[in-house]
C-alpha cells in the first residue's frame, strides 16, 4: 500500500472488502468493482471502492444490506450516534459550504468538535468530487478518508430544510435531509452508510421530518424501524 494509504493491493482489497480473492478477481475482470491491473497485478484505489460501494447501498436488496450490518456488530447502535442535540430544524440554502457550517455546529456545541474549519473543507472537498446527496430528497456528506474524521467520537448530525435546498444532488431535485456521518473507522463508517440506507428506504421519511416538530421527534421517527 502506498504512504497515503489510497492503493491497494489485491489481498489487502479483499481484507477490506471481507470477500474471496478469488470472487474479487471476477468482479475485476468482469467490471463490477473499479480496478485496475499494473504489470499483471490488481490495484485498487480505495476511496474510489468506497464511493462504488456507497452508490452501491442505494440499491442493495434488504437482506443484503442486512447482512453487510451484521457481518460484524456496530460498536454503537444507532440511538446512541442520533441524538437530539445534534439535530438542527433550521437548514436553510446557504451554499454548499454554508450548509456544510450550519451541521457542523452542534458538533462544536457538543464539544465533539474544537475546530470546525479543517472538518467543513474536507466536507466541501468530498461533495466538489462527488455530491453525496444520492438518496431523493437525502444527502450523507461525510469526509473523504472516514479516518480524517476529525470528531472525537462517532456521531451522526441530522438536519432538516423544510423548503429544500440545491445540494448538487444526482437527481436535481432539491435536498430537505442531511447526515453527517462522523466516524474514523473505516469499517464502522461503512455499516452506519449501510443503516442509513435500509432508512432511506421508508417512502414516508422526507415527508415525516420535514414536519417533525421537534429534534426530539426526528429522533423518535428515525428510530422506529
Amino acid at each position: 500500500m502506498d504512504g497515503d494509504g489510497k492503493i491497494m493491493t489485491l489481498a489487502e482489497m479483499a481484507d477490506y472488502l471481507k470477500v474471496a480473492k478469488r470472487s474479487l478477481v471476477r468482479m475485476a475482470r468482469q467490471g463490477d468493482i473499479p480496478a485496475t491491473k499494473v504489470a499483471s497485478q490488481w490495484r485498487f484505489m480505495r476511496s474510489v471502492v468506497d464511493d462504488w460501494l456507497i452508490g452501491r447501498m442505494k440499491s442493495l436488496p434488504d437482506r443484503e444490506l442486512k447482512t453487510l450490518i451484521e457481518s460484524e456488530k456496530l460498536p454503537v447502535p444507532l440511538s446512541a450516534l442520533i441524538r437530539p442535540q445534534l439535530v438542527r430544524l433550521d437548514i436553510e440554502d446557504l451554499g454548499l459550504e454554508g450548509v456544510l457550517r450550519l451541521l457542523t455546529e452542534p458538533l462544536v456545541r457538543e464539544q465533539l468538535l474544537n475546530n470546525s474549519g479543517d472538518f467543513v473543507e474536507k466536507l466541501v472537498e468530498r461533495e466538489e468530487m462527488v455530491s453525496t446527496a444520492i438518496f431523493p430528497g437525502i444527502a450523507i456528506p461525510h469526509a473523504r478518508k472516514p479516518e480524517e474524521c476529525p470528531v472525537v467520537e462517532p456521531r451522526i448530525v441530522v438536519g432538516v430544510s423544510r423548503d429544500g435546498v440545491d445540494f448538487n444532488s444526482l437527481d436535481g431535485q432539491p435536498t430537505f435531509l442531511f447526515f453527517l456521518i462522523c466516524a474514523n473507522q473505516v469499517l464502522l463508517h461503512l455499516k452506519i452508510i449501510a443503516e442509513l440506507a435500509l432508512i432511506f428506504r421508508r417512502p414516508e421519511l422526507v415527508e415525516s421530518l420535514k414536519v417533525a416538530r421537534n429534534p426530539h421527534q426526528v429522533v423518535s421517527i428515525l428510530l422506529d424501524h
